[in-house]
């Protein structure tokens, strides 16, 4: 059997678009995210889950502690030494900080916090705005 359990989490930040986009979202403006974390295995453990999901707040932690509250911006962006002088807390990323890079991102640190021999990280969903996201999947 195959199974397959989800978590949510939201976090509240800024990032603005300036690698390779022409666009509105070149201003820095924010949004309220939510994360789907889903997480899947073919066994359930000695308490018969696949993750008590109390364990999920290691990923709950992380997103607070690098992500809300933060502008996330790409690492050539200009904008983001003013911000660290100013004492914002800044995220710099490696590609423009889109919903998909964010995902992206987001979705290695659960591997990194879950995965084991018996549990895998299936994919990680985030989403903007109400009618917008992104998933990524492994």
């Amino acid at each position: 059997m195959k199974y397959i359990i989800t978590k949510e989490f939201t976090f509240e930040a800024a990032h603005r678009l300036i690698r390779n986009y022409e666009g509105k979202c070149s201003n820095n403006h924010g949004h309220s995210y939510r994360v789907k974390l889903y997480l899947t295995g073919d066994t359930l453990d000695e308490k018969d889950m696949l993750l008590d999901f109390n364990e999920t707040k290691a990923l709950r932690d992380w997103l607070n502690n690098n992500l809300d509250h933060s502008s996330i911006l790409w690492e050539e962006d200009p904008l983001a030494e003013t911000l660290k002088k100013l004492g914002n807390k800044v995220l710099l990323t490696k590609k423009n900080p889109t919903s998909e890079h964010i995902a992206e991102l987001i979705l290695a640190q659960a591997q990194t916090l879950f995965e084991n021999a018996r549990l895998k990280v299936h994919s990680v969903e985030v989403s903007e705005t109400a009618t917008s996201s992104a998933r990524v999947y492994v």
